[in-house]
């Protein structure tokens, strides 16, 4: 191939060189190593921040009929169970509806996963409504009962 052996032993020492250096490049030019929690934890905050929190409370039940304080027995009181089935803790308001168009609500703040809250109304009409939020938000506000009352 080359005839002239000062040139081939010029060029042998320079392919050394010439892969080395790039060896040596590619491994100082190697990403950084990431630590996969915090990838995982900044996705998490990010997708709290935008999860949908009514979505976490079911109704798991309701019945008809039970005791009631000021009336004994009513065969009209309303009983709806609603229970968060998310993994982080959310604050509810709940309001049933009374065979008078006027609701009754409830609260239970910090709910986690699995607990429920029972709310009712002694001469309930099957209706209720539900207002969810993130526990401990406080800047997301849940309705009075007035306005409540106004707009439903």
């Amino acid at each position: 191939m080359l005839k002239n052996p000062t040139m081939y032993n010029r060029l042998i020492p320079g392919v050394l060189i010439a892969g080395m250096v790039m060896i040596i490049f590619a491994f100082s030019a190697s990403p950084e190593t990431t630590n996969f929690n915090e990838v995982s934890d900044n996705y998490i905050l990010e997708n709290l921040a935008e999860q949908d929190w009514n979505g976490c409370i079911q109704k798991v039940d309701s019945e008809w009929g039970g005791t009631c304080l000021n009336y004994g027995f009513s065969e009209s009181k309303y009983t709806v169970h609603l229970m968060n089935s998310c993994t982080e803790k959310v604050d509810l308001m709940t309001c049933v509806q009374r065979e008078n168009e006027r609701w009754q609500c409830f609260y239970r703040m910090d709910m986690k996963q699995n607990d429920t809250l029972h709310a009712h109304a002694c001469h309930g009409n099957g209706k209720y409504l539900k207002w969810v939020r993130k526990a401990g938000d406080f800047m997301t506000k849940f309705p009075t009962r007035q306005e409540v009352n106004d707009e439903y």
